[in-house]
This record gives structure tokens, C-alpha cells and sequence, in this order.
């Protein structure tokens, strides 16, 4: 019995998860997103695979006090480097509408 899938249904079960999903490599770059956090994003697959995480979501520049890039930054970094979950607390995180919608946050 084989457990390797094949990436086509891979993609079917990782978009059929109920909540909101994605897949970074080391360097933040994004390799795999979910249909539900491509909607929650209003972002396409195309434009956020092989992007950075925080080239895509940077954190808005109209709030002195956004502190999200940071922090959720170094929370995976310390994941990264201990190899162990990393609970941070509950983050506002302003979101940029797509350019079609006028790109504010």
C-alpha cells in the first residue's frame, strides 16, 4: 500500500479542510493556501504561491501601532527553531482589499 498522494487529490482534501490553511517554507514563502484562505484573503493561488508571506500581507501602514507583522513573524521563527507549537495571543491584523476594490486596508 502506497501512502504518497497524488498532488491533484492532495489539493482536493487540503481545499476541502473547513478552515483556513496554508503551507510556508522556511523563508515564508508560500507553497500551498486553501481555497478558504484565499477567500478570506480575496487573493487568487496565482498571485500568492511562490510569494512571501509578508510581501503579501504586510502590516497597514495607516496604523502606528499594527504590531501583527512582527509577531507573528517571530512566532514562527521560534517554531522554525525549536521545532515546537508557538502560541501567540489573539492578533488584529488589517487586511488589504484587492486593487478591483480599491486596495485599502
Amino acid at each position: 500500500m502506497s501512502l504518497f498522494v497524488p498532488e491533484s487529490e492532495f489539493q482536493s482534501i487540503f481545499d476541502s479542510l473547513p478552515g483556513i490553511y496554508l503551507v510556508l517554507k522556511p523563508d515564508f514563502t508560500m507553497v500551498a493556501a486553501n481555497d478558504a484562505r484565499l477567500k478570506a484573503t480575496m487573493t487568487t493561488r496565482e498571485a500568492t504561491l511562490g510569494r512571501n508571506l509578508f510581501d503579501l500581507f504586510p502590516d497597514n501602514p495607516d496604523d502606528p501601532a499594527a504590531t501583527g507583522v512582527a509577531n507573528l513573524k517571530a512566532s514562527l521563527r521560534r517554531v522554525f527553531e525549536t521545532k515546537q507549537p508557538d502560541t501567540m495571543a489573539v492578533q488584529k491584523y488589517d487586511i488589504r482589499r484587492p486593487d478591483s476594490e480599491g486596495g485599502r486596508f
